[in-house]
């Protein structure tokens, strides 16, 4: 008879370690608290409109790259177009200076080269890196936990290449190689880029060597339709997804997880547990504070969280696919904006109409969003539901106002608005603080935290998945880490781990 795996969360690691257990015939079984799949990975409708709430850009969209094969195991890609761009994005500061920063590497070199001469060796030292990294891929094979002596020699002999660049990455921050720079604009426009100067340099560098092979592309249909499609997967496979149930505790028995409770006093049981939940409820909440392990309370207790963010968008009926030509336009302003406790310079845009099926005909669905880090000033106006209504119309007045100082006719042309506070981010997936990410991983902790546990002490047959365990995060690493653990269960019980592939 087949074991059978319970799985807490129905987001791309749920998902995927249901599609990695049913390939290795287990009984698997999801259960969500929303109505929905994908967790973090969603969109939503509003009227004719789409508006999508996760991918930027999607490492392995090219069947060139070696994720790529992970999302062909799950049903993801298969059909589905990959949209890229020419451009990542475009700044203007109050000079009227702009960057245009190219997802091709020697592009954006002529660029930043015209704009700073004198910044001649810094530039040309990023894009030698965005350009070595182009050669480098992903290991899409083991688990680390089952690495041995013969996995680890080759590996470090396929790494050789890239040892002294890749230390070189990961031992300053974006911020801190953008204070290199003499020229101005570059030296503030660097760190905006991801959106945190605490990142190594190694995240913008690859994030930029995907751009440049064209492996960083927006799925057609958008985050949720990605998510729907491993859902598919998953149920085709024979899994069963049950949607709408909380999962309040994790059954424990002789030191086993041997299945969960619902909210509504229902008992799941199972011979396996796999949280794909947020890691600060499953050990705190879920396990009663009982099973956690000393790296994860000191990770929550000393490294810097992800911010959350404050997203507004807006569906008008205009066609903005002349207007803006890049991922998103970004502008510094006159007066800044107001965004609870922080004041904002500049705003980002970013235009949908290159996914045509996200707006209706001759019509637009356009996003800015504001990364913010005071939690604790929504979790406060959120208790008095006048006053955070009131602050969600003043924001989207705000923003529609600069984008109108730039796009004439665009105040009159709304038809929907939507806006997402670090809030709905609790509400909807019970992230810790509202974050979308996990920790940032800054050069000190990437070397004192390689590898995050996916396990805690004293409790068997039962794992963490997701990108909390693989931070800072982001939709890959919510498959990769489910298809360790499946790994992992298949050694456990002496099974051959398989995957297959569909080809439809």
């Amino acid at each position: 008879m087949a074991k059978k795996v319970v799985i807490i969360g129905a987001g791309i690691a749920g998902l995927s370690a249901g599609c990695f257990a049913r390939m290795n015939d287990y009984e698997a079984e999801i259960y969500e608290s929303h109505n929905l799949p994908g967790g973090l990975c969603t969109a939503w409708k509003r009227k004719q409109y789409t508006i999508d709430g996760c991918i930027h850009w999607l490492t392995g969209s090219s069947p060139d790259y070696s994720f790529y094969k992970v999302w062909q195991e799950l049903g993801a890609v298969q059909g589905r177009r990959m949209l890229n761009h020419e451009a990542f994005t475009r700044l203007t500061n109050k000079d009227g200076r702009t960057f245009t920063v190219y997802c091709d590497a020697d592009k954006l070199e002529k660029q930043m080269l015209y704009l700073s001469p004198e910044d001649a060796e810094s530039i040309k030292l990023l894009c030698r890196l965005i350009r070595r990294f182009t050669k480098f891929q992903i290991p899409v094979g083991k688990p680390f936990e089952r690495y041995t002596i013969f996995d680890i020699i080759p590996l470090i002999i396929k790494m050789l290449p890239f040892s002294k660049d890749m230390n070189f990455c990961n031992s300053i921050t974006i911020g801190e190689f953008a204070s290199r720079f003499k020229d101005p604009f570059l030296r503030e426009s660097l760190p905006m880029l991801l959106w945190e100067k605490d990142y190594p340099l190694l995240s913008l560098v690859v994030t930029f060597a995907l751009l440049h092979m064209k492996d960083g592309g927006f799925p057609e249909g958008g985050s949720l339709e990605f998510a729907r499609a491993i859902e598919k997967r998953f149920i085709n496979l024979g899994g069963k997804i049950f949607y709408k149930q909380k999962v309040e505790k994790i059954l424990i028995e002789n030191g086993c997880a041997v299945g969960i409770r619902l909210s509504d006093g229902c008992e799941v049981r199972g011979d396996y547990v796999i949280s794909a939940a947020d890691l600060k409820t499953t050990p705190y909440e879920m396990l009663d504070g009982k099973f956690i392990d000393p790296m994860h309370e000191e990770m929550f207790r000393t490294v810097k969280l992800a911010p959350s963010s404050v997203q507004v968008s807006f569906g008008v009926n205009l066609d903005l696919s002349n207007q803006l030509d890049c991922l998103s336009d970004s502008w510094e302003l006159s007066h800044p904006i107001q965004i609870g406790n922080r004041k904002f310079n500049w705003i980002f845009i970013k235009n949908y109409c290159f996914d045509k099926t996200l707006a209706p005909p001759g019509k637009s669905v356009v996003e800015s969003t504001f990364v913010v880090d005071d939690f604790q000033y929504w979790e406060n106006l959120v208790k008095d539901k006048v006053a955070y209504s009131g602050e969600k119309e003043r924001i989207a007045a705000s923003v529609a106002e600069e984008i109108e100082r730039k796009y004439p006719g665009f105040k009159n042309a709304i038809e929907v608005t939507d806006i997402v506070t670090p809030m709905t981010y609790v509400r909807y997936t019970g992230n810790w603080k509202g974050t979308y990410m996990t920790w940032v991983i800054s050069p000190d902790i990437v070397k004192k935290y390689r590898m995050v546990k996916k396990t805690v002490p004293g409790l068997d047959n039962f794992w963490l998945s997701g990108m909390w365990v693989q931070p800072p995060g982001g939709v890959p690493t919510g498959a990769m880490t489910s298809r360790d653990i499946i790994q992992l269960m298949c050694k456990k019980d002496k099974k051959r781990f398989r995957t297959e592939t569909p080809q439809n």
